[in-house]
């Protein structure tokens, strides 16, 4: 049987209406006596009814459940998907709250907690795993969330995402389009929800062409820079390595280039690369890189936009958007020089 609000009160030993300011955070409340209930409330996993806090008010505050992942704030692309979320959340009168789990809390119980304690009205779900245990925990809640990325199976999440297998399949397509038949892949972690997506759009494009998909040309990586470049120098290791190579990230390709740099390589000539989301840096590398542009500050207008609609019940279902990645060609990219000229490429 669910725990009552004055079970919560006898169980911290102050009254209900004590429990009631910490829970809506209203009232003068010591610090003491508001983690003695907060302490209650995970102890008797208390969930208190959204639908009746509606109506008494609204923090007018968005949750960021970010990644615990050292220095992740400083990534451009991320960045600008913050900007997105800021402007149209402050447009509509909301603000922010960033959240990241830490030793002590997964991301799943501090999304739990700031949904119970209504510290925010609603939860912006970044870097989304495939299994989600934080999608999972706002589900079972009924607490208003958005996805940043694919929802995860069995939750009916509204989300925001770009379409990873249709800019693959754009990549891919373009360094057929130079005659290359052996092209790399190195990938993102298999758990993002990102990461499949793009792989399905690598594959279908190579089959469109009649290329066989060949698992040595696949890596999958890490998210930083110092990944890349080690999968990329596993790419060279190979008996025959790629004459072209799609990194899933801007960060990923910088260290597939330094790898290349390193390897006496000449990047657009002896191999080509190309990058998948066009931060500002990518346009400022030697050679200046091949990169699939992602619509970043949009999608966080769209993550927003789409968080306030279900907390104001303004949305009959849960929409899910995807926003198209267009492919900007520099000079990473290069015709195959192992064909002579005037010679085609044929089928492998």
């Amino acid at each position: 049987m669910a725990a009552t609000i004055k079970q919560v009160a006898q169980h911290a030993g102050v009254s209900p209406a004590t429990v009631s300011y910490v829970l809506n955070g209203t009232g003068t409340v010591t610090e003491v006596t508001r983690q003695r209930v907060l302490d209650a409330v995970a102890a008797l996993d208390y969930q208190p009814s959204y639908a009746a806090r509606s109506l008494r008010g609204r923090s007018h505050t968005l949750g960021l459940a970010l990644p615990a992942m050292p220095g992740r704030l400083a990534d451009q692309a991320l960045a600008e998907v913050l900007a997105g979320i800021a402007d149209a959340a402050t447009a509509r009168g909301y603000q922010l709250l960033l959240a990241a789990p830490d030793a002590q809390r997964t991301g799943a119980e501090l999304c739990r907690s700031l949904a119970r304690t209504g510290r925010v009205d609603g939860m912006v779900l970044l870097d989304l795993l495939v299994d989600d245990e934080r999608a999972s925990a706002l589900c079972e809640l009924g607490f208003p969330h958005v996805c940043a990325g694919p929802a995860p199976a069995g939750c009916a999440s509204p989300s925001v995402q770009t379409d990873g297998a249709q800019g693959a399949a754009l990549a891919v397509q373009h360094l057929i389009g130079l005659g290359h038949r052996r092209i790399g892949l190195i990938q993102l972690p298999s758990d993002m929800a990102e990461s499949e997506p793009r792989y399905e759009g690598y594959a279908s494009a190579l089959a469109e062409a009649g290329i066989d998909p060949d698992p040595e040309l696949v890596v999958e990586a890490g998210r930083r820079e110092v990944d890349g470049y080690q999968a990329m120098q596993e790419l060279l290791g190979i008996p025959e390595p790629p004459t072209a190579v799609l990194a899933c990230s801007d960060e990923l390709a910088l260290g597939a280039m330094h790898a290349l740099y390193d390897a006496g390589r000449e990047i657009g000539r002896d191999t080509s690369l190309i990058a998948f989301e066009d931060t500002p840096v990518a346009a400022h590398t030697h050679p200046p890189l091949t990169a699939l542009r992602q619509p970043r500050y949009r999608m966080g207008e769209q993550l927003a936009t789409l968080l306030i609609e279900a907390i104001e019940q303004r949305a009959q279902q849960p929409r899910r958007v995807t926003l198209e990645t267009r492919l900007v060609v520099r000079r990473s990219t290069g015709p195959n020089q192992a064909i002579t000229p005037g010679e085609t490429a044929q089928p492998t």
